[in-house]
């Protein structure tokens, strides 16, 4: 089963192990960030009123990194942005990544987010296909990146 826990300061460790993996880090790090400044990032969020941060687990072990945030003023009013990632490599291409978005989208839509945005990597082919097995559509691309949103009609 996947849950979803609030992120705690003890947290921090399994963060940076994941964020310094290499089928992480290259999609996570950018403009010169490093994994530690990514752990600090995701640390800042608990008890933010920007967003919030939480461990994914399956059966109640810690598996992935999962968070929303506000949208800017580019999206509209009510929009949050999702980022995430599976931290353990071995559970990658099982298809829990589309599972967990559906699943974590869906709650974030029936709590009242107006719709919900990703922005993978253009270089990051298997996230972005995931999202779209999770319902998300690609709206636009630029700079490197592909904009994904999904709308309230999807989460039936």
């Amino acid at each position: 089963m996947i849950t979803f826990r609030l992120l705690k300061d003890s947290d921090a460790g399994l963060l940076l192990i994941w964020m310094s993996s290499p089928h992480v880090e290259p999609y996570w790090t950018e403009n010169g960030s490093t994994p530690e400044d990514e752990v600090d990032e995701a640390l800042s969020l608990i008890g933010s009123d920007e967003g919030t941060a939480y461990i994914i687990e399956l059966n109640r072990r810690p598996i992935g990194y999962i968070q929303y945030y506000h949208c800017g003023p580019d999206q509209p009013e009510g929009a949050l942005g999702i980022d995430l990632f599976i931290g353990d490599v071995s559970l990658t291409g099982e298809g829990l990544g589309p599972q967990i978005l559906r699943q974590f989208g869906d709650d974030l839509l029936a709590k009242g987010a107006t719709g919900l945005v990703i922005d993978p990597a253009s270089s990051n082919d298997r996230a972005i296909s995931a999202f779209r097995k999770a319902g998300f559509e690609i709206y636009e691309t630029r700079d490197g990146v592909t904009l994904m949103s999904r709308s309230p009609k999807l989460s039936a």
